[in-house]
């Protein structure tokens, strides 16, 4: 293989792993919000349909 093609994969292994951090933090931080806080987020127009798109929806009744 060679050397230029082997850090190229490594860094975008490197940049996969980064995102998967900070998708995993956001989930941490969502999953620590109360229901009510996570229901007004869903309801904001921008950050709502975003949370949607990734699975998050109002699943308590709180």
């Amino acid at each position: 293989m060679k050397p230029e093609l082997r850090e190229k994969i490594i860094a975008y292994n490197r940049t996969v792993a980064e995102n998967k951090e900070k998708a995993d933090d956001l989930m941490t931080i969502l999953g620590a919000l109360p229901p009510g806080q996570v229901k007004n987020l869903l309801k904001n127009e921008t950050i709502g349909p975003i949370l949607r798109k990734y699975g998050i929806a109002e699943e308590t009744g709180g």
